[in-house]
């Protein structure tokens, strides 16, 4: 009976680790393809599959953002995702930045993410977004609590940066946020 119940027990250890490489392995590609129907059929057979971190240590939130699924990005958030997760890259809304993305940046700021999280190099969505010019972009961060005086490692802000890159527009929108 011992011998069975054993047996027993290992064969659904075995069942649930292949469904959890499976919703691993899907749920990238159906973040990355903005695929709703799969995120759903995921979600119903392991809700912590929102949750999952492939080899790179992406999220399905991470990967939505990057790709601009904004249908994908509010179905992972609404549904468990950690808005606030964080790898070396940052959170998803320095994906958001880095891409210029301020549509899914607007949706991830709805939900609280941190505006003024670090990547290993220090660098905050702020920066990415004074880096690539992306002036509108930053001026949302901005209303919604961006610090423009943040530095990254290399010792310069977002305010630095926009010097750095003469982009007067920034300059004079960061002046305006920095107390003297």
């Amino acid at each position: 009976m011992l011998r069975k119940l054993l047996y027993f027990s290992f064969a659904i250890l075995l069942f649930t680790s292949a469904l959890k490489a499976q919703d691993s392995k899907d749920v990238f590609e159906a973040a990355r393809t903005g695929d709703l129907k799969t995120l759903t059929e995921l979600y119903a057979i392991n809700s912590d599959t929102v949750n999952a971190l492939n080899q790179n240590q992406h999220s399905p939130l991470i990967i939505a953002v990057y790709n601009q699924q904004i249908a994908a990005t509010k179905y992972l958030i609404d549904h468990g995702a950690d808005v606030n997760y964080q790898f070396t890259q940052g959170n998803a809304l320095h994906g958001a930045a880095y891409k210029g993305y301020k549509d899914a940046a607007q949706l991830l700021l709805n939900y609280n993410i941190d505006v003024n999280a670090k990547d290993a190099n220090g660098s905050t969505p702020l920066i990415y977004a004074t880096l690539f010019g992306y002036n509108q972009l930053a001026k949302l961060l901005l209303e919604k609590g961006a610090t423009p005086l943040v530095k990254d490692q290399t010792g310069s802000s977002a305010y630095d940066y926009a010097q750095q890159l003469s982009n007067d527009e920034l300059i004079s929108l960061y002046s305006k946020h920095i107390k003297k």
